[in-house]
């Protein structure tokens, strides 16, 4: 499916939004969607390691920022991405 991405701004940071209507993530996997190597039930067909989301956080925290999502399996997921902006 195809991904929509967004940009906002405000004073204090730069939020990235993406979203897609793909297969979406189990409720019951989302707690552990940023730990290494963790791939969602639904999603152990496809190519992938696991490690994406997991780097993904850790360099966005670094930075000072946070990375959250919403998701409905089926339906698709939102991931927000905050950075400070300076």
């Amino acid at each position: 499916s195809s991904i929509e991405i967004k940009i906002q701004t405000d004073s204090d940071y730069m939020t990235f939004t993406f979203i897609d209507q793909g297969i979406g993530i189990p409720k019951e996997d989302q707690k552990h969607i940023f730990s290494r190597y963790f791939r969602a039930k639904n999603a152990l067909l496809d190519q992938g390691t696991g490690i994406g989301l997991n780097i993904v956080k850790s360099h966005v925290e670094n930075l000072g920022g946070k990375v959250s999502f919403v998701s409905t399996e089926g339906k698709g997921t939102t991931f927000f991405l905050q950075l400070p902006y300076k």
